[in-house]
């Protein structure tokens, strides 16, 4: 049951974020407190987003339909991988307090990971 909860907290978190990429532009990506977007072309951006998006019912369908569970595995680690990027990112420009959020969504990614083996 806590698997489960997890996982549609991370299709949420990770969802959400994909569709306010995907929806909204550049200006109001950074006014809503991604400013980093302003260092990369629009179009990553927006891959970024529809790759969080796929990520996002990766981790959920399967569990939902009970169809291909190995597509919650690939998904949460590439979701897992794309907060390490994240936090890199935020490294370099210094931004610790990102880094949490980071961190937090990895571990997350990580034990969804360790369940679907």
């Amino acid at each position: 049951m806590i698997l489960l909860i997890l996982k549609i907290v991370l299709a949420l978190l990770f969802g959400l974020a994909g569709i306010m990429k995907v929806t909204r532009s550049m200006e109001q990506l950074a006014g809503a407190g991604m400013t980093w977007v302003n260092e990369y072309p629009e179009p990553s951006v927006r891959l970024i987003g529809i790759l969080e998006l796929i990520g996002a019912l990766g981790v959920i369908l399967p569990a939902l339909t009970g169809f291909l569970p190995v597509v919650t595995l690939m998904s949460s680690i590439c979701l897992g991988l794309t907060m390490v990027f994240a936090a890199l990112h935020h490294y370099k420009h210094k931004e610790f307090k990102n880094i949490a959020v980071n961190v937090l969504l990895f571990a997350l990614c990580a034990y969804v990971s360790y369940c679907s083996l």
